[in-house]
């Protein structure tokens, strides 16, 4: 029975997953149309995540003097390892409807993704010097609030033109339905990112 597991390793590769399924969604929207390939990657991608995830929940449950608080570990390993089964659940959902063209506001969310999942992997190094880095622990949490604010805003625009599209019928039912869900789809994503650093802000609050 280990003393104590040194966490931070295998949270940051959760994290660089994250930022790898968010890499490929987003070239996913870039419109090479091959859709069915990105999707497989993505599926290898939160395949190696549920690995490392299941490897965190093991080792808090057989360490009795883990550096943060075994619910914050087995809670923080969740939100991460949704991250990346949410990114899949958007890929799978864009090959299911075989959309091949994407709205301007769609690919800025996939682009907020992309941005989240890369300041979520900064910020988990600090979470081996919590009491000395703080504050930049609260400045890159506060981050990715900015920008799933900026991404609930793309959405918002979106959902809006996607129903003035359907009014006028440049775009028929079927397609607004599955466009609109791609989009929640997205945002699903995005909001689980800022759970993340929410997450990870409530650990810190903790150890200061």
């Amino acid at each position: 029975m280990p003393a104590e597991e040194d966490f931070t390793p295998l949270f940051c590769d959760q994290t660089r997953l994250i930022l790898e399924a968010a890499k490929e969604l987003r070239q996913m929207m870039a419109g090479d149309g091959a859709l069915g390939q990105h999707v497989a990657v993505i599926r290898g991608i939160e395949m190696s995540a549920d690995d490392v995830a299941r490897r965190v929940f093991i080792a808090a449950n057989r360490t009795f003097n883990a550096p943060i608080d075994r619910e914050d570990i087995l809670q923080l390993a969740h939100l991460l390892d949704d991250c990346v089964d949410l990114v899949e659940d958007t890929a799978k959902g864009i090959e299911r409807y075989d959309v091949r063209e994407f709205p301007a506001d769609m690919r800025a969310m996939a682009e907020a993704v992309e941005e989240a999942a890369g300041v979520l992997q900064n910020v988990m190094p600090y979470l081996d010097s919590i009491s000395k880095n703080h504050r930049m622990i609260a400045a890159l949490c506060e981050e990715v609030g900015q920008i799933e604010g900026r991404a609930d805003a793309s959405l918002d625009h979106g959902l809006t033109q996607l129903r003035a599209q359907l009014r006028v019928r440049e775009i028929h039912t079927l397609g607004y339905i599955d466009l609109k869900e791609l989009y929640e789809l997205i945002e699903n994503v995005v909001d689980r990112c800022d759970d993340v650093a929410n997450a990870v802000q409530s650990i810190t609050a903790k150890h200061v």
